[in-house]
């Protein structure tokens, strides 16, 4: 299993940061390769699912289950879509007059083989951490740019 590990400080309170990562009409804006929702049964909440869809370049179909959800603080799901599995947790911490918003991956691939670790430590890995790099820049500047800031 892969691991990565990016933050971001983000200038906004921690209340307006929580707020703003769980509203869905924002992500198109800043989850990279984010498209629509599909569906949504009780998600945020420890135990609910979320099912959505990237854009055509993207990752195809994906799941989620929330894992662990503690309000302002932690937000663990549990994911899959046709190419990987895994967890993704996020930590959201106050840090000065910011937040700083931390995104944990564990991710696997399908299939083995001799080359299914060279081909994810050469190319996957390089492209699954842009893609979170990318995740987190945006999410600093929507969040920075909220109207009631």
């Amino acid at each position: 299993m892969a691991e990565l590990n990016e933050s971001v400080l983000v200038g906004a309170s921690l209340a307006d940061v929580w707020r703003f990562y769980f509203e869905p009409s924002g992500w198109p804006a800043w989850v990279d390769g984010f498209d629509a929702v599909e569906s949504a049964d009780g998600y945020p909440e420890t135990g609910g699912t979320l099912i959505w869809r990237s854009i055509p370049a993207g990752r195809g179909t994906v799941t989620e289950r929330v894992v662990a959800h503690e309000p302002r603080t932690l937000h663990r799901i549990a994911f899959s879509d046709p190419e990987s599995s895994g967890e993704l947790t996020t930590r959201f911490a106050v840090e000065g007059e910011g937040t700083r918003v931390t995104l944990e991956l564990s991710y696997s691939l399908p299939g083995s083989g001799p080359f299914a670790w060279l081909t994810e430590r050469l190319f996957v890995r390089s492209q699954v951490r842009g893609s979170l790099q990318r995740t987190l820049a945006r999410l600093r500047l929507e969040a920075e740019d909220l109207p009631d800031r």
